[in-house]
Protein backbone atom coordinates (compact mmCIF):
# COMPACT_ATOMS: atom_id res chain seq x y z
CA UNK A 1 0.00 0.00 0.00
CA UNK A 2 1.43 3.05 -0.74
CA UNK A 3 0.55 6.32 0.56
CA UNK A 4 -1.08 9.08 -2.38
CA UNK A 5 -3.17 11.65 -1.01
CA UNK A 6 -5.45 13.77 -3.03
CA UNK A 7 -4.61 17.47 -4.77
CA UNK A 8 -5.82 17.43 -9.11
CA UNK A 9 -5.04 19.26 -11.97
CA UNK A 10 -6.03 19.11 -14.88
CA UNK A 11 7.23 18.43 -26.78
CA UNK A 12 14.94 20.89 -31.82
CA UNK A 13 17.59 20.54 -35.66
CA UNK A 14 18.41 21.09 -38.57
CA UNK A 15 14.98 22.65 -38.98
CA UNK A 16 17.60 23.82 -40.99
CA UNK A 17 18.09 20.41 -42.02
CA UNK A 18 21.44 20.77 -42.70
CA UNK A 19 22.85 22.87 -39.67
CA UNK A 20 25.92 24.00 -41.29
CA UNK A 21 23.63 25.67 -44.86
CA UNK A 22 24.83 28.66 -45.77
CA UNK A 23 22.24 31.02 -45.16
CA UNK A 24 23.87 33.36 -48.24
CA UNK A 25 23.34 30.95 -50.75
CA UNK A 26 19.72 28.97 -49.03
CA UNK A 27 18.03 32.25 -48.41
CA UNK A 28 20.04 35.36 -49.29
CA UNK A 29 19.95 38.16 -46.38
CA UNK A 30 19.70 41.78 -48.12
CA UNK A 31 21.87 44.35 -45.62
CA UNK A 32 20.19 47.08 -44.29
CA UNK A 33 20.04 50.10 -45.68
CA UNK A 34 23.11 52.37 -43.74
CA UNK A 35 20.19 55.00 -42.92
CA UNK A 36 17.76 52.85 -41.79
CA UNK A 37 17.24 53.20 -38.22
CA UNK A 38 18.56 50.21 -35.76
CA UNK A 39 15.06 48.55 -34.54
CA UNK A 40 14.17 48.31 -31.30
CA UNK A 41 13.32 44.53 -31.14
CA UNK A 42 13.60 42.02 -33.41
CA UNK A 43 10.79 39.22 -32.48
CA UNK A 44 12.25 35.64 -33.64
CA UNK A 45 9.64 33.15 -33.56
CA UNK A 46 10.97 29.37 -34.10
CA UNK A 47 7.60 26.91 -34.64
CA UNK A 48 6.45 23.58 -35.20
CA UNK A 49 3.43 22.71 -35.71
CA UNK A 50 2.39 19.86 -33.31
CA UNK A 51 1.65 17.87 -35.24
CA UNK A 52 -2.23 18.09 -34.16
CA UNK A 53 -2.49 21.74 -33.22
CA UNK A 54 -1.35 23.20 -37.29
CA UNK A 55 -4.22 25.64 -37.27
CA UNK A 56 -4.26 26.91 -34.01
CA UNK A 57 -0.20 27.91 -34.27
CA UNK A 58 -0.63 28.96 -38.00
CA UNK A 59 -3.27 31.22 -36.15
CA UNK A 60 -1.32 32.31 -33.87
CA UNK A 61 1.53 33.80 -36.17
CA UNK A 62 -1.19 34.69 -37.94
CA UNK A 63 -1.70 37.20 -34.93
CA UNK A 64 1.31 39.36 -35.58
CA UNK A 65 -0.19 40.78 -39.04
CA UNK A 66 -2.72 42.34 -36.50
CA UNK A 67 -0.79 44.29 -34.92
CA UNK A 68 -0.42 47.35 -37.74
CA UNK A 69 1.77 48.74 -39.64
CA UNK A 70 2.65 51.72 -37.00
CA UNK A 71 4.14 48.45 -34.56
CA UNK A 72 6.69 47.27 -37.48
CA UNK A 73 8.31 50.75 -37.55
CA UNK A 74 10.65 50.25 -34.55
CA UNK A 75 10.17 46.30 -34.25
CA UNK A 76 10.89 43.45 -36.02
CA UNK A 77 9.27 39.78 -36.47
CA UNK A 78 11.04 36.80 -37.93
CA UNK A 79 9.43 33.65 -38.45
CA UNK A 80 11.19 29.83 -38.86
CA UNK A 81 8.03 27.36 -38.79
CA UNK A 82 7.61 23.62 -39.63
CA UNK A 83 4.55 22.16 -41.03
CA UNK A 84 3.34 18.93 -39.34
CA UNK A 85 3.55 16.42 -41.55
CA UNK A 86 1.18 15.73 -44.81
CA UNK A 87 -0.06 12.82 -43.33
CA UNK A 88 -1.10 14.81 -39.87
CA UNK A 89 -1.97 17.86 -41.85
CA UNK A 90 -4.81 16.30 -43.65
CA UNK A 91 -6.04 14.30 -40.61
CA UNK A 92 -6.28 17.76 -38.79
CA UNK A 93 -8.98 18.94 -41.58
CA UNK A 94 -9.15 22.08 -43.30
CA UNK A 95 -6.35 21.76 -45.21
CA UNK A 96 -6.86 20.32 -48.93
CA UNK A 97 -4.72 17.75 -50.60
CA UNK A 98 -2.32 20.11 -52.86
CA UNK A 99 -1.72 22.47 -49.28
CA UNK A 100 -0.97 19.30 -47.67
CA UNK A 101 1.22 17.78 -50.34
CA UNK A 102 3.21 20.98 -51.09
CA UNK A 103 3.86 22.04 -47.74
CA UNK A 104 3.57 19.30 -45.41
CA UNK A 105 6.66 18.09 -43.25
CA UNK A 106 8.65 21.55 -45.13
CA UNK A 107 10.09 24.72 -43.13
CA UNK A 108 9.19 27.97 -44.21
CA UNK A 109 11.37 31.33 -43.48
CA UNK A 110 10.44 34.62 -43.91
CA UNK A 111 10.69 38.40 -42.06
CA UNK A 112 6.91 39.78 -41.53
CA UNK A 113 5.79 42.29 -43.74
CA UNK A 114 2.71 44.18 -42.44
CA UNK A 115 1.88 45.14 -45.45
CA UNK A 116 1.05 41.91 -46.72
CA UNK A 117 -1.16 39.38 -45.51
CA UNK A 118 -0.32 36.61 -43.06
CA UNK A 119 -2.02 34.17 -45.99
CA UNK A 120 0.67 35.14 -48.65
CA UNK A 121 3.54 34.87 -46.69
CA UNK A 122 3.26 31.71 -44.99
CA UNK A 123 1.70 29.79 -48.53
CA UNK A 124 4.41 31.03 -50.74
CA UNK A 125 6.70 28.86 -52.02
CA UNK A 126 9.69 31.48 -52.36
CA UNK A 127 9.80 31.33 -48.44
CA UNK A 128 10.36 27.68 -48.50
CA UNK A 129 13.59 26.75 -46.84
CA UNK A 130 15.89 23.48 -47.05
CA UNK A 131 15.52 20.16 -47.45
CA UNK A 132 12.04 18.26 -46.87
CA UNK A 133 11.54 16.81 -43.37
CA UNK A 134 14.52 18.97 -41.88
CA UNK A 135 15.14 18.14 -38.47
CA UNK A 136 13.61 21.35 -36.39
CA UNK A 137 14.66 19.89 -32.53
CA UNK A 138 18.56 19.80 -32.59
CA UNK A 139 21.01 22.50 -31.12
CA UNK A 140 22.14 23.67 -34.69
CA UNK A 141 19.21 24.61 -36.23
CA UNK A 142 18.35 27.20 -33.77
CA UNK A 143 20.92 28.83 -33.42
CA UNK A 144 21.42 29.34 -37.56
CA UNK A 145 17.90 30.29 -37.39
CA UNK A 146 18.90 32.89 -34.48
CA UNK A 147 22.51 34.46 -36.51
CA UNK A 148 20.15 34.95 -39.93
CA UNK A 149 17.55 36.82 -38.41
CA UNK A 150 20.04 38.83 -36.67
CA UNK A 151 21.62 39.35 -39.74
CA UNK A 152 18.36 39.82 -41.73
CA UNK A 153 16.56 41.91 -39.28
CA UNK A 154 19.84 43.95 -36.73
CA UNK A 155 18.13 45.31 -33.55
CA UNK A 156 18.86 46.50 -30.57
CA UNK A 157 17.80 43.95 -28.53
CA UNK A 158 16.04 40.42 -29.03
CA UNK A 159 13.24 38.18 -28.34
CA UNK A 160 13.05 34.34 -29.27
CA UNK A 161 9.89 32.55 -28.72
CA UNK A 162 10.23 28.98 -29.46
CA UNK A 163 6.43 27.70 -29.59
CA UNK A 164 5.19 23.82 -29.55
CA UNK A 165 4.25 21.32 -27.50
CA UNK A 166 6.42 21.38 -24.05
CA UNK A 167 6.67 18.47 -21.27
CA UNK A 168 8.69 20.45 -18.30
CA UNK A 169 11.78 18.57 -17.20
CA UNK A 170 12.10 14.36 -16.80
CA UNK A 171 15.20 12.45 -16.48
CA UNK A 172 13.56 10.09 -19.10
CA UNK A 173 13.13 13.30 -21.61
CA UNK A 174 16.66 14.01 -21.36
CA UNK A 175 18.13 11.44 -23.15
CA UNK A 176 21.41 11.84 -25.07
CA UNK A 177 20.91 14.07 -28.44
CA UNK A 178 21.59 10.82 -30.41
CA UNK A 179 18.45 8.87 -29.13
CA UNK A 180 14.99 9.27 -31.11
CA UNK A 181 13.39 9.54 -27.49
CA UNK A 182 9.43 9.89 -27.47
CA UNK A 183 9.42 11.37 -24.08
CA UNK A 184 8.97 14.78 -22.41
CA UNK A 185 10.85 17.50 -23.48
CA UNK A 186 10.83 20.56 -25.81
CA UNK A 187 9.54 20.73 -29.49
CA UNK A 188 7.72 17.93 -30.63
CA UNK A 189 8.98 17.12 -34.16
CA UNK A 190 6.09 14.80 -35.74
CA UNK A 191 8.28 14.15 -39.07
CA UNK A 192 11.07 12.71 -36.57
CA UNK A 193 8.91 10.26 -34.20
CA UNK A 194 8.67 13.44 -31.74
CA UNK A 195 12.23 13.96 -31.66
CA UNK A 196 12.60 17.14 -29.42
CA UNK A 197 15.02 19.40 -27.71
CA UNK A 198 16.88 18.41 -24.63
CA UNK A 199 18.23 20.95 -21.89
CA UNK A 200 21.26 20.69 -22.52
CA UNK A 201 20.35 20.37 -26.96
CA UNK A 202 18.19 23.93 -26.21
CA UNK A 203 20.79 25.77 -24.10
CA UNK A 204 23.58 25.06 -26.24
CA UNK A 205 21.51 26.50 -28.92
CA UNK A 206 21.16 29.69 -27.19
CA UNK A 207 24.84 29.82 -25.83
CA UNK A 208 26.57 29.69 -29.20
CA UNK A 209 24.51 32.24 -30.83
CA UNK A 210 25.65 35.23 -32.25
CA UNK A 211 23.95 37.44 -30.10
CA UNK A 212 22.54 38.16 -26.84
CA UNK A 213 18.94 36.63 -26.17
CA UNK A 214 17.52 39.68 -23.55
CA UNK A 215 13.81 37.68 -23.36
CA UNK A 216 13.00 33.91 -23.86
CA UNK A 217 9.63 33.00 -24.39
CA UNK A 218 9.16 29.49 -23.99
CA UNK A 219 5.65 29.17 -25.72
CA UNK A 220 5.33 25.30 -24.52
CA UNK A 221 3.00 23.75 -21.63
CA UNK A 222 4.99 23.26 -18.25
CA UNK A 223 8.19 24.91 -19.38
CA UNK A 224 8.01 27.19 -15.86
CA UNK A 225 10.31 24.91 -13.98
CA UNK A 226 13.25 25.47 -11.59
CA UNK A 227 15.58 22.35 -13.95
CA UNK A 228 15.16 24.83 -16.95
CA UNK A 229 15.23 28.28 -14.84
CA UNK A 230 18.16 27.18 -13.52
CA UNK A 231 20.28 26.18 -16.98
CA UNK A 232 18.82 29.06 -18.51
CA UNK A 233 20.15 31.64 -16.17
CA UNK A 234 23.02 33.12 -17.76
CA UNK A 235 21.82 33.16 -21.21
CA UNK A 236 19.04 35.64 -21.04
CA UNK A 237 17.97 38.53 -18.84
CA UNK A 238 13.88 37.19 -18.80
CA UNK A 239 12.47 34.19 -19.63
CA UNK A 240 8.39 33.96 -19.98
CA UNK A 241 7.00 30.43 -19.33
CA UNK A 242 3.72 29.02 -18.18
CA UNK A 243 3.74 26.06 -15.26
CA UNK A 244 0.51 24.64 -16.47
CA UNK A 245 -0.27 23.90 -19.90
CA UNK A 246 -1.36 25.88 -22.24
CA UNK A 247 -4.10 26.40 -24.64
CA UNK A 248 -3.76 26.41 -28.18
CA UNK A 249 -5.77 29.41 -29.17
CA UNK A 250 -4.28 33.24 -28.50
CA UNK A 251 -5.33 36.23 -29.08
CA UNK A 252 -1.84 38.14 -27.71
CA UNK A 253 0.86 37.81 -29.78
CA UNK A 254 -0.18 41.01 -31.76
CA UNK A 255 0.91 42.93 -28.44
CA UNK A 256 4.30 42.31 -28.85
CA UNK A 257 5.15 44.20 -31.97
CA UNK A 258 3.65 47.31 -30.28
CA UNK A 259 5.05 46.80 -26.92
CA UNK A 260 8.68 45.95 -27.57
CA UNK A 261 8.48 49.17 -30.43
CA UNK A 262 8.57 51.52 -28.46
CA UNK A 263 11.68 53.91 -28.40
CA UNK A 264 13.03 53.33 -24.80
CA UNK A 265 10.12 50.59 -23.64
CA UNK A 266 10.49 49.48 -20.04
CA UNK A 267 10.63 45.86 -20.61
CA UNK A 268 9.78 44.42 -17.69
CA UNK A 269 6.32 46.49 -17.72
CA UNK A 270 5.63 45.50 -21.14
CA UNK A 271 6.34 41.76 -20.14
CA UNK A 272 4.41 42.10 -17.97
CA UNK A 273 1.47 43.56 -19.77
CA UNK A 274 1.89 40.79 -22.31
CA UNK A 275 1.47 38.37 -19.87
CA UNK A 276 -1.97 39.68 -18.42
CA UNK A 277 -3.20 40.22 -21.64
CA UNK A 278 -2.25 36.33 -22.56
CA UNK A 279 -4.19 35.09 -19.44
CA UNK A 280 -6.96 36.94 -20.08
CA UNK A 281 -7.31 36.46 -23.53
CA UNK A 282 -7.55 32.45 -22.40
CA UNK A 283 -10.40 33.71 -20.44
CA UNK A 284 -11.93 35.33 -22.39
CA UNK A 285 -11.60 33.17 -25.75
CA UNK A 286 -13.59 30.35 -23.32
CA UNK A 287 -15.87 32.76 -22.17
CA UNK A 288 -14.43 31.15 -18.53
CA UNK A 289 -15.12 32.43 -15.11
CA UNK A 290 -14.45 31.53 -11.37
CA UNK A 291 -16.46 28.83 -11.98
CA UNK A 292 -15.01 27.06 -15.17
CA UNK A 293 -11.95 24.47 -14.56
CA UNK A 294 -9.35 26.74 -16.88
CA UNK A 295 -5.63 25.89 -15.73
CA UNK A 296 -3.84 28.82 -17.17
CA UNK A 297 -0.91 30.94 -15.92
CA UNK A 298 2.18 32.54 -17.21
CA UNK A 299 5.25 33.58 -15.18
CA UNK A 300 7.82 36.53 -16.28
CA UNK A 301 11.26 35.58 -14.73
CA UNK A 302 14.19 37.95 -14.10
CA UNK A 303 16.50 35.45 -14.46
CA UNK A 304 19.57 38.09 -12.28
CA UNK A 305 17.32 36.94 -9.24
CA UNK A 306 17.97 33.04 -10.09
CA UNK A 307 21.27 32.51 -8.60
CA UNK A 308 20.30 34.16 -4.95
CA UNK A 309 16.95 31.94 -5.20
CA UNK A 310 19.69 29.26 -5.79
CA UNK A 311 21.67 30.02 -2.73
CA UNK A 312 18.27 29.47 -0.42
CA UNK A 313 16.90 26.30 -1.60
CA UNK A 314 20.71 25.09 -1.22
CA UNK A 315 20.47 26.10 2.09
CA UNK A 316 16.58 24.60 2.50
CA UNK A 317 18.03 21.21 1.27
CA UNK A 318 20.70 21.19 3.42
CA UNK A 319 18.64 21.67 6.44
CA UNK A 320 15.43 19.19 4.84
CA UNK A 321 18.21 16.27 4.67
CA UNK A 322 19.90 16.37 7.67
CA UNK A 323 16.43 16.78 9.32
CA UNK A 324 14.80 13.63 7.34
CA UNK A 325 18.26 11.87 8.76
CA UNK A 326 19.12 12.90 12.14
CA UNK A 327 16.11 14.31 12.62
CA UNK A 328 12.97 13.24 15.16
CA UNK A 329 10.16 10.64 14.19
CA UNK A 330 7.74 13.70 14.49
CA UNK A 331 9.66 16.04 12.38
CA UNK A 332 10.59 12.97 9.38
CA UNK A 333 6.68 12.80 9.94
CA UNK A 334 6.08 16.32 9.26
CA UNK A 335 8.20 16.08 6.28
CA UNK A 336 6.32 12.93 5.14
CA UNK A 337 3.23 15.02 5.21
CA UNK A 338 4.32 17.79 3.34
CA UNK A 339 5.23 15.44 0.65
CA UNK A 340 1.70 13.38 0.69
CA UNK A 341 0.14 16.83 0.53
CA UNK A 342 2.36 18.36 -2.31
CA UNK A 343 0.52 20.40 -4.93
CA UNK A 344 1.10 18.15 -8.11
CA UNK A 345 0.65 20.18 -11.68
CA UNK A 346 -0.17 17.78 -13.82
CA UNK A 347 -1.84 14.07 -13.60
CA UNK A 348 0.26 12.18 -15.58
CA UNK A 349 3.97 13.90 -14.54
CA UNK A 350 6.00 14.16 -11.60
CA UNK A 351 6.11 17.56 -11.08
CA UNK A 352 5.10 19.59 -8.66
CA UNK A 353 4.82 23.45 -7.01
CA UNK A 354 8.08 23.73 -5.82
CA UNK A 355 7.68 27.34 -3.65
CA UNK A 356 4.64 26.08 -2.17
CA UNK A 357 6.51 22.34 -1.18
CA UNK A 358 9.34 24.44 0.22
CA UNK A 359 7.11 27.12 2.12
CA UNK A 360 5.20 23.98 3.56
CA UNK A 361 8.03 22.68 5.17
CA UNK A 362 9.24 25.30 6.20
CA UNK A 363 5.68 26.73 7.94
CA UNK A 364 6.22 22.62 9.21
CA UNK A 365 9.50 22.68 10.98
CA UNK A 366 9.84 26.04 12.74
CA UNK A 367 12.40 25.39 14.64
CA UNK A 368 14.44 24.07 11.81
CA UNK A 369 14.13 26.55 9.48
CA UNK A 370 12.96 29.96 11.89
CA UNK A 371 11.26 32.70 10.60
CA UNK A 372 14.34 34.62 9.30
CA UNK A 373 14.62 31.68 6.62
CA UNK A 374 11.09 32.15 5.88
CA UNK A 375 11.46 35.57 5.56
CA UNK A 376 14.81 35.41 3.38
CA UNK A 377 13.45 32.41 1.29
CA UNK A 378 10.14 34.87 0.16
CA UNK A 379 11.90 37.64 -0.75
CA UNK A 380 14.65 35.18 -2.71
CA UNK A 381 11.34 33.94 -4.65
CA UNK A 382 9.68 37.19 -5.45
CA UNK A 383 12.77 38.77 -6.32
CA UNK A 384 12.77 36.43 -9.76
CA UNK A 385 9.34 37.38 -10.53
CA UNK A 386 8.88 39.88 -12.65
CA UNK A 387 4.84 39.28 -13.31
CA UNK A 388 2.84 36.48 -13.05
CA UNK A 389 -0.65 35.53 -14.06
CA UNK A 390 -3.26 33.22 -13.63
CA UNK A 391 -6.85 32.20 -15.12
CA UNK A 392 -9.99 33.22 -13.15
CA UNK A 393 -10.70 29.80 -11.97
CA UNK A 394 -7.01 29.44 -10.72
CA UNK A 395 -6.97 32.37 -8.89
CA UNK A 396 -10.21 32.62 -7.39
CA UNK A 397 -9.54 28.75 -5.81
CA UNK A 398 -6.16 29.89 -4.51
CA UNK A 399 -4.28 27.08 -7.58
CA UNK A 400 -2.19 29.56 -8.32
CA UNK A 401 1.37 27.51 -8.79
CA UNK A 402 4.89 29.12 -9.00
CA UNK A 403 7.84 27.18 -10.04
CA UNK A 404 7.53 23.06 -10.57
CA UNK A 405 9.97 20.46 -9.58
CA UNK A 406 10.51 16.91 -9.47
CA UNK A 407 9.46 15.33 -6.75
CA UNK A 408 10.00 11.52 -6.43
CA UNK A 409 11.18 8.90 -3.59
CA UNK A 410 14.21 6.90 -3.14
CA UNK A 411 15.79 7.84 -6.78
CA UNK A 412 12.87 7.27 -8.44
CA UNK A 413 9.87 8.74 -9.59
CA UNK A 414 7.07 7.97 -10.95
CA UNK A 415 4.41 8.02 -14.17
CA UNK A 416 0.78 7.91 -13.49
CA UNK A 417 -1.98 6.90 -16.48
CA UNK A 418 -5.32 8.11 -15.76
CA UNK A 419 -9.51 7.11 -16.91
CA UNK A 420 -12.54 8.91 -16.10
CA UNK A 421 -14.74 7.33 -13.86
CA UNK A 422 -18.12 6.35 -16.22
CA UNK A 423 -20.19 7.28 -13.21
CA UNK A 424 -18.91 10.60 -11.30
CA UNK A 425 -16.57 11.67 -14.59
CA UNK A 426 -13.50 11.87 -12.67
CA UNK A 427 -10.13 11.21 -13.51
CA UNK A 428 -8.59 8.10 -11.52
CA UNK A 429 -5.38 6.34 -12.23
CA UNK A 430 -5.16 2.74 -12.92
CA UNK A 431 -1.30 2.17 -13.66
CA UNK A 432 1.68 3.81 -13.09
CA UNK A 433 5.05 3.47 -14.19
CA UNK A 434 8.35 3.95 -11.74
CA UNK A 435 11.52 5.33 -13.37
CA UNK A 436 14.71 3.99 -10.94
CA UNK A 437 17.99 6.12 -10.72
CA UNK A 438 19.79 3.32 -11.99
CA UNK A 439 17.69 3.01 -15.30
CA UNK A 440 15.03 0.58 -14.99
CA UNK A 441 11.37 1.29 -15.31
CA UNK A 442 8.88 -1.02 -13.38
CA UNK A 443 4.87 -1.26 -14.60
CA UNK A 444 2.21 -1.42 -11.54
CA UNK A 445 -1.35 -1.54 -10.84
CA UNK A 446 -3.02 1.07 -9.24
CA UNK A 447 -6.35 -0.44 -7.11
CA UNK A 448 -8.69 2.03 -5.40
CA UNK A 449 -9.30 1.17 -1.28
CA UNK A 450 -11.72 2.35 0.83
CA UNK A 451 -10.19 5.71 1.32
CA UNK A 452 -9.30 7.71 -1.69
CA UNK A 453 -6.12 8.96 -0.47
CA UNK A 454 -4.86 5.79 -0.57
CA UNK A 455 -4.29 2.97 -4.05
CA UNK A 456 -2.20 -0.58 -3.58
CA UNK A 457 0.13 -1.00 -5.86
CA UNK A 458 0.12 -4.36 -8.07
CA UNK A 459 3.26 -5.18 -9.83
CA UNK A 460 2.57 -5.59 -13.55
CA UNK A 461 5.88 -5.83 -15.42
CA UNK A 462 9.83 -4.60 -16.31
CA UNK A 463 12.34 -4.06 -15.23
CA UNK A 464 12.65 -2.37 -18.55
CA UNK A 465 15.43 0.13 -19.23
CA UNK A 466 14.82 4.06 -19.71
CA UNK A 467 17.79 4.53 -21.52
CA UNK A 468 19.86 6.64 -18.70
CA UNK A 469 20.26 7.14 -15.36
CA UNK A 470 19.28 9.52 -12.50
CA UNK A 471 23.35 10.55 -12.44
CA UNK A 472 23.51 10.79 -16.09
CA UNK A 473 20.82 13.18 -16.06
CA UNK A 474 18.95 14.72 -13.42
CA UNK A 475 22.43 15.35 -11.71
CA UNK A 476 24.13 16.89 -14.53
CA UNK A 477 21.73 20.15 -14.58
CA UNK A 478 23.06 23.27 -13.15
CA UNK A 479 20.20 22.74 -10.80
CA UNK A 480 21.40 20.37 -9.46
CA UNK A 481 24.93 20.72 -9.18
CA UNK A 482 23.84 24.42 -7.39
CA UNK A 483 20.89 22.90 -4.87
CA UNK A 484 21.72 19.46 -4.38
CA UNK A 485 17.90 18.35 -5.05
CA UNK A 486 18.91 14.92 -6.13
CA UNK A 487 20.34 14.29 -2.74
CA UNK A 488 16.32 14.92 -1.44
CA UNK A 489 15.03 12.52 -4.40
CA UNK A 490 17.37 10.12 -3.13
CA UNK A 491 16.48 10.74 0.51
CA UNK A 492 12.68 10.74 0.65
CA UNK A 493 10.60 7.81 1.51
CA UNK A 494 6.73 9.10 0.62
CA UNK A 495 5.77 9.13 -2.07
CA UNK A 496 4.37 12.45 -3.35
CA UNK A 497 0.88 12.95 -4.17
CA UNK A 498 -0.84 11.41 -6.90
CA UNK A 499 -3.50 14.18 -7.77
CA UNK A 500 -3.76 17.50 -8.99
CA UNK A 501 -5.31 20.60 -6.83
CA UNK A 502 -8.86 20.49 -8.26
CA UNK A 503 -9.06 16.86 -7.13
CA UNK A 504 -8.20 18.19 -3.67
CA UNK A 505 -10.17 16.89 -1.04
CA UNK A 506 -8.02 17.26 2.02
CA UNK A 507 -6.18 20.19 3.53
CA UNK A 508 -2.65 20.77 3.02
CA UNK A 509 -0.53 21.22 5.42
CA UNK A 510 -0.32 25.12 4.82
CA UNK A 511 -2.63 27.60 3.50
CA UNK A 512 -2.15 27.75 -0.35
CA UNK A 513 -1.97 31.53 -0.36
CA UNK A 514 -0.86 33.68 -3.31
CA UNK A 515 2.82 35.32 -3.82
CA UNK A 516 3.66 38.04 -0.89
CA UNK A 517 4.39 40.92 -3.38
CA UNK A 518 7.74 43.10 -2.44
Amino acid sequence: MMTLAAVLCCAMISTVFTACSNDSDDNPVTPPEPEKELAEYTIMYYGHGGGNREYYYLSKIGDFYHAGEEAYKHANVVVQYKFSTAENMKAQGGYDDNTCQEFGGKTARWIVDPSKSFQEQVYSRSNIYGADNADHTCADSLTNFINWAAKACPAKKYMLIVHDHGGGYMPNGDLPESGEANTRGLVYDDGRNNKHFTVKSFTRAIRQADVHIETLFMDACLMNCLEYQFELQDLCDYVIAPTYSKPSIDGAYRMLPKLLGQPSVNIEQALDDYCKACVASWDEAIQADETVPLYTDMTVTRTSAIAHLGEMLREFTDRLCDTYQNGTDAQRQSIDNCTASAVKVQLNQPNYDAIKYVKSIVNALPEVYGEAFNNQMKQAFNNCIVGQYFSKYLTTHNYMVDYSVLLGFQGAYSIAFWTTDQQTGAQIPYSMDIYTDNGEIYEFNLNPTDDPQYYSMEAAGGPFPWGSTLADTYEQLVFDRTVGWSRWLRLNNQHPNLFCPKDLNFELPMPVEERIQN
